[in-house]
């Protein structure tokens, strides 16, 4: 019991950090909703353990073990739904691949187009960065390359 409520504290520590940011909820929809099923019951057992924190008498109730079980099984789901959403994004995009999840996520998940900025030098060889113009309020577009000796283009 154990070990399965350590793997889910983990998995939950990571998934919960993508889906409650609104971008992601708003591009997932489907996942964030299954997530939130998920993080409902894992924040009652969580409760519960914080009002009786005896861990053999949390370990021994009836339900733990299939409870943490599904909650797991339930987190897998949303993280490979994170995965294949991610690869589609990146086989739209070949130089994704060139960075982490993590990386790509802050990427996806920002409204800000300068979130990219911090990752250029890894997806483009020796472009360090963009010369960003806010063309209106919803559009920018990007008015040149620089490069890490800081040559535009």
């Amino acid at each position: 019991v154990i070990e399965v409520w350590i793997q889910v504290q983990r998995k939950w520590m990571y998934l919960e950090g993508i889906f409650v940011s609104g971008d992601i909820r708003s591009q997932l929809p489907e996942e964030a909703k299954k997530f939130d099923e998920k993080n409902k019951l894992f924040k009652t057992i969580m409760t519960d353990a914080y009002r009786d924190p005896l861990i053999k008498k949390q370990c021994h109730i009836t339900t733990r073990l299939a409870d943490l079980s599904a909650i797991f099984e339930g987190l897998e789901r949303c993280q490979k739904s994170l995965n294949d959403y991610l690869d589609s994004k990146r086989n739209a995009f070949p130089r994704f691949f060139f960075i982490s999840d993590d990386e790509l996520l802050s990427i996806l998940g920002s409204a800000e187009p300068s979130a990219i900025q911090e990752h250029m030098i890894k997806m483009f060889d020796n472009i360090s960065s963009l010369r960003l113009i806010k063309v209106s309020d919803t559009v920018t577009q990007a008015q040149a390359m620089i490069s890490a000796e800081k040559e535009e283009m």
